[in-house]
């Protein structure tokens, strides 16, 4: 270092950047000395070691001024092997800045590297480390994780470099992807671990610290327990020992401030001690800091001592309350420890109490936020901090965004039942001043509050109102469709709901989320109003905010304003009103609001009267689901806190995620379920459920509000003729493998009512095609509330516009058009009707529902349409005769038959062919009994995949009990994340199963799984040996348009062994078209354009990129393919693919010469 500072050309030069007056001089003379560097470079072997490092000075100096270097790399990676110091110092740094850990140079130092961690020059090991601690990546951690423990371990090496090396591995823990093994197991390392925390060096001890810290949060606390003992003999000797901790290790009087937290923060990683002794040990440690640490903070001036108290004293109350929780937790309510625990945790509240009161910003910050992380986790903390609720709600105020952010979740946390009108109208004045970024948040939470806590159902609907009002821009759909849920499940509510939109609409200025609402309470409950707000009235304030309104609220608008004109059809004025929005609606461009004007004008053309009780009917009730705004909210609070991507795993700080509220009633508000949440059996009303929370495992169906007035019942007629509702759930799966969704059954209700008309008979105006017309020619109408939940119960359509069906899987050409809900099998695209795969042989079902929604997952529907096998008989048990009330088995009944014999599973047609079918596109067959069928759907990305298995039950009256798959051949290139697997499977029901795939290197063998399952009355199945149709080029990812100069050095680069090549004669098949083989190259994900790459119109090439690994740094193979046709005879070809990879040149090869050989002639 001492002779760079005699460099004269590098102070010249440095001299002339400072003295250049503006940023063009600058430029051109740091590209002067550019081009000056790099013809130097060019005469690399008559450079001086001395000069090597002059230019690599002035190259780095040229970087921190902000120019990109684009050479020089590889002559900074040369200075890294030469024997002088001051050579690889200057490599070593220069490496550091210009290279990133990724990067192909760093591959020609690692030797070097290697050499200098293992010789015994001191200053060549520190060098070594501190780079490969810097820049090191997994390529790295592989190669030289055994030298960086070496260092770790020997007894030779000082302070200095052990220091260096714990840093150094924990770099390479860090860098270790997740699903790989660490670079140190615990059963090995634990005794090194340990004997690292005997030291008395403090700086050693600190990075020993901060390891264990990363392998506990990264592995757990298993095989490490006896670490514990050791670092709370650290804080000990730290906290007693003051006047023997070295004067260069004090910060302000304070010993080691930054070793002290970081064992505390590494003790919150391990559950409490088990020995009594150190529990004693931990708890004195603890007590002392709580309060020595809180007085002098309180009584010292100087923030930078003040800090660093409060640092040591945050992370002494973490502890304090992570063992006070873990105590509680274990039930351990009795005995010395939990007395401790219970006087500590006292304190830590009483502390944080003093905090949040205080001025001082920061610890008012970290009191806000470890009480709030807390709450959910202990009541007792709850109960502590109800006290300072006056001073929670003042921190809203507060000049600072953090704090008030903080106090806004420890608000939410704390409240009850008796605290909610209080903190709701807190909140609710906040809201008109709080920061934008803030709003949406706190809306949500206001809206949760509200239908947790709510007093009555009209306090309640007053919140939400002031919601829509005051921050409409906030409030997300998911609010006021819950509010109106909530709204047609309570008839209590109806008409106090009707009552107040209607005077926030007379207010003016409604924001459109607030019009939405408005429109579906008065189209539905409006009449309950007709008295105080006539019908033309609630026209006039819902046509008001039509023109401003958005197309799917106009939709909603519309349906809401045929409603309320069939509350008085006899008023010619309103009559005209809602003809003349219809008529010019008819011929809008958009296509919904048209069919709607054209279908709503018909439907009052025939008889309006008659559309009232025939198919313009209330809306149902809706099921009962959990809230979907608690499932919005949970995501946000959920934050990762371990260092360097290290989760701390059984920290605080990885409760931040937002508890359940405490003080919660039993049973949910208005009939809606939350968990831990509710009212009083006096507020809740007879039923009702959600449909907006699409998450819920809930299938009771609804039974329809009752209506009255112009939107009553059906007469009693039709009521009588409505079908009966079954017993038995009604069978979903009309199709095991349709374009829908399956989804286990519901029953259906005793009536179909249905917020919109039926479907029109084919050809009437407004029409759907094909669908069937019932009496009276009823009108198709599309769905009523465009935006709103679709009803759930079986027969109701979904929301949304009605067009064209779209492709059921986005990408997937010739995927099968999805059919649209309730569509007749005259719907174009619709299956026919004999299309069931599995009539029953009893007859049809007395009800079907519909196919649920179609979902833009593309796994999501069902992409297996199958031929339908025949049906498999089930023998139904004899109906046994009263049996003899003497005993007398002579006289008796006789005994039942015994039922049929079922035939054991046997597979359809040949395994193998289906996996080598799926071997070569993304879905299809991938096993079928007369049982089962499974059906697998694919979808890669590079280095990535998921496989989806569709497991249905084809057999109409037995279940599919024990299924299993268990993984058989673990392939080493591949690891595989299964999801739940169901244990039994319903007749005629479908689920699915996600298989996550990450490839890891080469592999040459598929994993493979075994099949069990059995069937009631038939033999186990045997084992059945299912390979999954994983390859290699299954992750290659095509490149159509690569640089032709770099697939042709790539090509002549290759060495012989990582080329297959084959020559391929169709003497006895035939020629094939210049089409077909692309089409096969296509279907290997290589990427191919004619002509391109080679210019032959008789030749084809094409190229794709390879991955595996983690996403960072992920390792990416070419594979370049080319294949020649003799231009004379095209039966003949000679096949060539290359990839620095063996195994992927020969996968892809032989994989391409056996679909040439088959391929038919063309």
């Amino acid at each position: 270092m001492s002779k760079t500072a005699y460099m004269r050309g590098l102070q010249v030069f440095i001299s002339d950047i400072r003295a250049c007056q503006n940023k063009e001089q600058e430029q051109r003379r740091v590209e002067k000395e550019l081009a000056k560097i790099r013809a130097k470079f060019g005469e690399d072997k008559s450079l001086s070691g001395y000069d090597r490092r002059k230019y690599i000075w002035k190259l780095l100096y040229i970087y921190m001024l902000g120019f990109d270097i684009d050479f020089g790399h590889k002559q900074a990676c040369d200075l890294i092997p030469m024997p002088k110091y001051s050579d690889k110092q200057v490599g070593y740094m220069a490496c550091s800045l210009l290279l990133q850990e990724n990067d192909e140079f760093l591959r020609l130092a690692i030797n070097a590297i290697h050499l200098d961690l293992t010789s015994r020059n001191e200053a060549f090991q520190a060098l070594a480390l501190s780079f490969v601690g810097n820049i090191g990546g997994q390529e790295m951690a592989e190669a030289l994780t055994l030298d960086v423990i070496k260092l770790l371990t020997s007894g030779a090496s000082r302070p200095l470099i052990k220091k260096r090396a714990s840093l150094c591995l924990l770099r390479m823990l860090r860098k270790t992807p997740a699903d790989a093994p660490l670079v140190v197991a615990a059963d090995t390392f634990s005794p090194t671990m340990a004997a690292l925390l005997e030291e008395r060096d403090l700086g050693l001890l600190l990075c020993s610290v901060t390891l264990l810290h990363g392998l506990v949060a990264r592995s757990g606390t298993g095989g490490y327990e006896t670490c514990q003992g050791r670092v709370i003999k650290i804080l000990e000797r730290l906290v007693r020992e003051r006047e023997r901790i070295p004067p260069e290790y004090l910060y302000y009087g304070i010993p080691s401030p930054w070793l002290q937290a970081r064992c505390l923060r590494a003790l919150q990683l391990f559950p409490p001690p088990d020995s009594a002794t150190e529990r004693k040990a931990l708890h004195d440690v603890l007590q002392n800091i709580i309060a020595t640490t809180s007085a002098e903070a309180a009584k010292n001036a100087n923030p930078n001592k003040t800090n660093a108290l409060n640092a040591i004293l945050f992370e002494a109350l973490a502890v304090a309350l992570h063992h006070a929780s873990a105590t509680n937790n274990a039930m351990a309510a009795t005995g010395p420890d939990a007395a401790n625990d219970r006087a500590t945790l006292g304190s830590c509240l009483s502390l944080m109490g003093r905090y949040l009161a205080g001025k001082d910003p920061n610890a008012k910050y970290l009191a806000l936020d470890s009480l709030a992380r807390l709450a959910g986790a202990m009541p007792e903390v709850l109960e502590g901090v109800r006290h300072h609720q006056a001073t929670v709600m003042a921190s809203l105020k507060d000049p600072d965004v953090s704090i008030r952010r903080r106090a806004l979740d420890l608000l939410f946390a704390m409240c009850d039942a008796a605290s909610a009108p209080e903190v709701v109208g807190e909140l609710l004045k906040h809201l008109v001043v709080a920061d934008f970024g803030v709003r949406e948040e706190l809306v949500l939470k206001i809206a949760i509050l509200a239908e947790k806590f709510a007093p009555s159902m009209q306090w309640y609907m007053d919140v939400v109102l002031q919601l829509l009002e005051r921050s409409g821009d906030f409030v997300s759909d998911e609010i006021w469709h819950r509010a109106v849920q909530l709204v047609t499940n309570n008839p209590s509510m109806q008409e106090y709901a009707a009552r107040n939109v209607a005077e926030s609409l007379k207010r003016g200025a409604a924001h459109e989320s607030l019009v939405c609402t408005a429109a579906y309470i008065l189209g539905e409950y409006g009449r309950l109003i007709r008295a105080e707000v006539p019908p033309a009235e609630q026209y006039r304030l819902l046509h008001g905010a039509f023109p401003a309104a958005s197309q799917p609220t106009k939709g909603l608008l519309m349906t809401a304003l045929l409603k309320i004109y069939l509350l008085e059809p006899t008023n010619a004025t309103l009559s005209r009103d809602v003809r003349e929005l219809f008529d010019r609606y008819k011929r809008f461009m958009d296509a919904e609001l048209q069919q709607r004007a054209t279908e709503y004008l018909q439907a009052l053309a025939a008889n309006p009267q008659a559309a009232t009780t025939s198919f313009i009917l209330p809306m149902p009730a809706w099921q009962i689901r959990e809230s979907s705004l608690i499932k919005r909210l949970q995501p946000e609070g959920s934050e990762a806190t371990g260092e360097g991507g290290l989760a701390a795993a059984g920290s605080l700080a990885a409760a931040d995620a937002p508890s359940t509220l405490a003080g919660a009633n039993t049973s949910p508000l208005l009939s809606v379920p939350m968990p831990g949440s509710g009212l009083s059996p006096a507020l809740q009303p007879g039923g009702g459920g959600d449909l907006l929370s699409m998450n819920s495992t809930s299938r009771g169906g609804a039974a329809p509000a009752p209506g009255n007035g112009a939107f009553g019942a059906a007469p009693a007629a039709a009521a009588a003729a409505a079908p009966p509702k079954p017993a038995t759930p009604v069978d979903l799966l009309s199709d095991l493998f349709s374009d829908a969704v399956i989804a286990p059954s519901a029953p259906a209700p005793s009536a179909v009512p249905s917020a919109v008309p039926s479907a029109a008979p084919a050809g009437y105006p407004g029409a759907y095609p094909g669908a069937p017309a019932p009496a009276g020619y009823p009108m198709a109408v599309p769905s009523a509330y465009p935006g709103a939940p679709a009803p759930a119960y079986p027969g109701a359509p979904a929301p949304g516009y009605p067009g064209a069906p779209a492709s059921a899987y986005p990408g997937y050409p010739g995927a099968p058009a999805a059919v649209p809900q309730g569509a007749a099998p005259g719907y174009p695209g619709a299956p026919a009707p004999a299309a069931n795969p599995f009539p029953s042989p009893y007859g049809p079902p007395a009800a079907a529902a519909p196919p649920p929604a179609a979902t833009a997952n593309p796994f999501a529907a069902n992409p297996f349409p199958a031929t339908a096998p025949a049906p498999v008989p089930v023998a139904v048990p004899a109906v046994a005769a009263t049996a003899d009330p003497f005993g007398d088995s002579h006289f008796g009944a006789p005994p039942a038959p015994a039922p049929a014999p079922v035939p054991p599973p046997v597979p359809t047609g040949d395994v193998n062919a289906w996996y080598s079918a799926l071997l070569l596109k993304e879905r299809g067959i991938l096993y079928e009994d007369q049982y089962l069928q499974i059906g697998l759907q694919s979808q890669y990305t590079r280095g990535r995949g998921n496989i989806v298995l569709y497991f249905g039950n084809k057999h109409a009256g037995a279940q599919l009990t024990n299924v299993s798959l268990v993984q058989t051949v673990q392939s080493p290139g591949v690891a595989m994340t299964p999801g739940p697997m169901p244990a039994v499977l319903e007749p005629k029901q479908q689920l699915q199963v996600s298989i996550g795939l990450t490839c890891l290197g080469p592999f040459t063998e598929a994993p493979a799984l075994a099949l069990n399952y059995g069937v009631a009355g038939a033999p186990a199945l045997n084992a059945m040996q299912l390979r999954l149709p994983v390859a290699m080029h299954k992750f290659m990812a095509p490149e159509v348009h690569i640089p032709k100069e770099v697939f042709f050095d790539h090509w002549r680069a290759a060495q012989p062994a990582n080329k297959a090549q084959e020559m391929v004669d169709r003497a006895a098949a035939g020629p094939i078209s210049p089409e077909t083989v692309q089409g096969l190259m296509r279907l290997l994900h290589l990427g191919v354009e004619h002509g391109y790459l080679d210019p032959s119109p008789h030749n084809e090439a094409g190229a794709a990129y390879w991955a595996c690994g983690p996403a960072d740094p992920q390792r990416v193979v070419l594979c370049c393919c080319r294949v020649e046709a003799n231009p004379q005879n095209r039966a003949q070809f000679r096949v060539t693919v290359v990839a620095d990879q063996p195994e992927l040149a020969q996968g892809v090869h032989a994989l391409l010469v056996a679909q040439l050989k088959a391929a038919p002639s063309s």
